[in-house]
């Protein structure tokens, strides 16, 4: 439990110093824009490459077919309920959907992978990977449907990020028996651990952007952060507990999948809404104020996990 505290203290370090370049004008909206794309399009396919060189067993096999399954659950279950439940709620339509896709869609890539790295090692990471690709399955078919407003699935459009070719291209080379020469590995794991660091200075540098005042005052975007940061890794820590009673799974792999459950909301959010106009102003106040929230209740879960599993 130690190390977890460890892990959070550096992890709020970074933030701080984000928010401090923020303040002090070194990191603008551009500079996080550039960051982001290096981020994402460089450093991290690099950090998850390097996670396939992972040591091949049965079991970790297992327990990546363990976090596939429940991820598809999770979003398959997630996604029927929340339609059902806001079917008859009188809100307007746009918020609607932002309120489905915020609660259901995580952070997974800018947030869950450093964070499962830093927490469980490539494993983790490894398992993270599958994680996302369900994710990206999910998003790029049910989530582009509401943002269009029509049937439009782009799931095509899942192999355009380097996010997910590196985590297809991780989960071949781990379950090939082939593995990297030390100095190629150890040079990807260089590039790779700038992931934690960057990652966060960037998250404290957007937080630093943020109207508090508005953003404490919206009422729904409240609701959205309790379900997605409290309500659904509960329900999911839940349904783990009783999926193990019939089929071993390892404490590791139930942990990172309650954990990315955890996360706060997904930033793709924003941009589709900003890209087909969906309560733009909403859905990036959402993914706001989950993002404050998740400074604390990520610490919660860390330790549930540890505790439970």
């Amino acid at each position: 439990m130690v190390q977890v505290y460890i892990v959070f203290f550096k992890i709020f370090v970074f933030l701080l110093l984000g928010f401090a370049l923020n303040k002090s004008k070194v990191i603008g909206s551009t500079g996080e824009r550039a960051l982001s794309d290096i981020l994402l399009k460089a450093v991290l396919p690099f950090m998850i490459i390097n996670s396939s060189q992972h040591t091949y067993s049965t079991d970790a096999v297992n327990g990546m077919i363990a976090c596939a399954a429940i991820a598809i659950g999770y979003y398959a279950v997630s996604l029927i309920a929340l339609r059902l439940s806001l079917k008859k709620v009188n809100i307007l339509e746009d918020e609607k959907r932002i309120m489905i896709t915020c609660t259901v869609f995580a952070n997974t890539g800018f947030v869950g992978f450093p964070l499962m790295e830093a927490l469980y090692g490539s494993y983790g990471l490894l398992l993270a990977a599958v994680f996302n690709l369900c994710y990206n399955l999910f998003f790029y078919t049910y989530a582009v449907y509401l943002f269009s407003k029509k049937p439009r699935f782009a799931l095509l459009d899942m192999f355009k990020s380097s996010v997910s070719v590196a985590s297809i291209v991780a989960i071949v080379m781990f379950i090939i028996p082939w593995r990297m020469p030390g100095f190629i590995s150890d040079t990807f794991k260089l590039i790779g651990d700038m992931t934690v660091p960057m990652s966060m200075m960037v998250m404290g540098s957007m937080l630093a952007s943020v109207n508090i005042k508005k953003l404490l005052t919206d009422k729904k975007a409240y609701v959205v952060s309790a379900l997605r940061l409290i309500v659904l890794p509960a329900l999911v820590m839940g349904a783990v507990l009783l999926i193990s009673n019939w089929v071993t799974i390892a404490p590791e792999t139930k942990s990172v999948v309650v954990l990315m459950c955890a996360l706060p909301c997904g930033s793709m959010n924003v941009i589709f809404a900003e890209n087909y106009e969906v309560a733009p102003h909403f859905s990036a106040r959402t993914v706001s104020l989950s993002m404050v929230f998740m400074l604390v209740t990520i610490m919660f879960w860390a330790w549930a996990v540890k505790a439970v599993f």
